[in-house]
């Protein structure tokens, strides 16, 4: 059945933009006491990138490309999230976003999927568990409160499923994402699954703890259509990290000038 009204990949990243401008107002100027909706509402948008990112990655011809372009995104927002905080400090709010590094797990899990099809075993298992091992020495220095911080500086270099944004159940996810991707159905399952999950089975706070809203994703993944529509391949690596440190430098001033 042909759905009346459909939207294009384009137009699902369009929606997902907006969504996510709302929802880093809502952190970076959060002493304001913004509209909670808006947080709310910027649950959708990691479901959604994941999503286009599976869809991303069946399609490239150049699937290593595809993922250095979002190592490089992770290491350059790692370089901001340090630069813009030293030289426009406040402690009402900081920098802790780099959805690259989420982004760029996901895709190594469907590379490794992909390797696993084509029985490379030993390469598939080993790229599997290297975001895990780089973190075992940080798990440790974390545990133990002794040796050195340079473990810190390593999961700058490359990103860890416990220490991306969303950690590693929106990895799983974006996997997920991948794996049923001709299966729209047990997309929708995987995601509500995972929203489930985040409710930590406490249905009380449900209004407070409101990670799980991301199942709301279903509705606009929905009318997917299935098609790309405008290319803009370079724009979200370009408009990411620019609004947040624009919106930071905004709080910033508004917090020691006009406030």
């Amino acid at each position: 059945m042909t759905k009346k009204f459909s939207i294009t990949g384009y137009q699902l990243k369009i929606l997902g933009i907006i969504l996510m401008v709302g929802d880093h107002i809502y952190e970076m100027f959060i002493y304001t006491q913004p509209p909670t909706i808006l947080n709310m509402f910027g649950r959708i948008v990691l479901p959604i990138f994941l999503f286009l990112s599976a869809e991303g990655f069946h399609y490239t011809r150049n699937r290593l490309r595809y993922m250095s372009r979002l190592l490089l995104g992770f290491w350059g927002m790692n370089i901001g999230n340090r630069l813009i905080p030293s030289l426009f400090p406040m402690d009402e709010v900081m920098i802790i976003n780099n959805v690259f590094g989420t982004l760029l797990l996901a895709t190594l899990v469907m590379y490794c999927i992909e390797e696993y099809k084509q029985k490379r075993w030993l390469k598939a298992t080993a790229l599997l568990l290297m975001p895990f091992v780089i973190a075992l020495p940080f798990m440790i220095w974390m545990s133990t409160g002794d040796g050195s911080p340079i473990f810190i500086y390593i999961l700058q270099i490359f990103p860890s499923y416990l220490t991306v944004e969303g950690g590693y159940v929106a990895v799983l996810l974006g996997a997920l994402f991948y794996i049923f991707r001709e299966k729209r159905y047990l997309q929708f399952l995987s995601l509500a699954t995972v929203s489930l999950l985040a409710t930590g089975f406490d249905f009380s706070h449900l209004l407070t703890n409101y990670q799980w809203m991301m199942v709301f994703a279903i509705v606009p993944l929905f009318f997917y259509n299935g098609e790309k529509g405008r290319s803009d391949k370079y724009f979200f690596y370009a408009f990411y990290p620019t609004h947040i440190y624009l919106f930071y430098v905004m709080s910033y001033v508004y917090l020691n000038y006009l406030m």
